[in-house]
């Protein structure tokens, strides 16, 4: 048991430590990572449209 106490201090401590972003920063990093979501998003739907109607056009 005292070890899993201890293993609590240390984790809560090491929380502490930790430099947590600001605010700013989170939006930024989300902002970013939604603009590279839309992104590929519409790189696979026109892949997708492209070849599909290139096999259509084979077949």
């Amino acid at each position: 048991m005292k070890k899993i106490l201890q293993y609590l201090r240390n984790s809560r401590a090491e929380l502490g430590r930790v430099t947590w972003p600001t605010r700013h920063e989170v939006v930024q990093a989300t902002q970013a990572t939604l603009v590279f979501v839309l992104l590929t998003v519409a790189f696979l739907l026109i892949a997708d449209t492209t070849l599909g109607n290139l096999i259509g056009l084979i077949t």
